[in-house]
């Protein structure tokens, strides 16, 4: 259950009890209905990007800065949480939709992307089949556990590609550690003693980790490992070899 915003600014609870009546996403909303939610939103300082109709009969989808909001029909409530299909084996309609607008946005700004490409840390695998860019933190423990199977990956023929993204933010312990890296005369000798818990040499350089952290938010990776597929597909999280190859053919 999620925190429901009234009209008037106080929380209440609302619980979504019946999905038996379903309309089909992305209906046309009237002009009327538009206006009253995006003012609404506004209110909240969420600006709305789009307002559809959402899977649920009664209530509107809205999409803001990458998020997902859904609005009653009499727009006095805001739910903000996923609505799960329960007879499609809790197949998670919210968590598809916030993906295929983090694809999309990323898939449009393939260039900023590969402006990136001289600064990232590769680890090729020698029969490449494809290529994976990973926002990464030397802090994070999935993080070190994927590292530490990069010959899994290399393996399968998958090419990792790595750009840092310190959760903490800028001038942090971690930040000054990536920038260490990135600025190592062995950029990937560094990078593996940080994933095996050591601490490099410091070093700092012209280096652009402010700008990869930066690029993460950009694309709306909140955490770490946060895996980019070639079809500019986020997938957040640890994926072992086995399985992230699965999605990569599938793709």
């Amino acid at each position: 259950m999620r925190t429901i915003f009234s009209k008037t600014g106080v929380a209440c609870l609302f619980v979504l009890t019946s999905f038996s009546s379903f309309t089909s996403a992305a209906e046309p909303v009237s002009k009327e209905i538009s206006e009253k939610i995006a003012a609404k939103m506004q209110i909240l300082n969420i600006p709305a990007d789009s307002i559809s109709k959402s899977t649920v009969d009664g209530l509107y989808e809205v999409t803001a800065g990458g998020d997902i909001y859904y609005v009653s029909e009499d727009t006095q409530y805001l739910v903000h949480g996923n609505i799960y299909d329960l007879d499609n084996q809790m197949h998670n309609l919210t968590e598809q939709k916030r993906a295929k607008l983090s694809k999309d946005k990323i898939s449009a700004n393939l260039n900023k992307l590969q402006a990136f490409e001289k600064d990232m840390i590769v680890y090729k695998a020698e029969n490449e089949k494809h290529v994976i860019t990973v926002f990464t933190d030397t802090s994070c423990g999935y993080c070190r556990k994927l590292h530490a199977e990069i010959e899994d990956y290399n393996k399968l023929g998958i090419t990792v590609r790595y750009l840092a993204f310190p959760r903490g933010g800028i001038n942090t312990a971690t930040y000054n550690t990536m920038v260490s890296i990135w600025c190592a005369d062995d950029p990937t000798t560094a990078m593996n003693l940080a994933k095996g818990g050591k601490q490099p040499e410091y070093k700092t350089c012209k280096n652009t980790v402010k700008e990869q952290y930066e690029l993460g938010l950009f694309f709306g990776v909140k955490g770490t490992p946060a895996i980019i597929l070639e079809d500019g597909s986020l997938k957040p999280g640890y994926l072992p070899a086995n399985r992230l190859i699965q999605a990569l053919e599938q793709k």
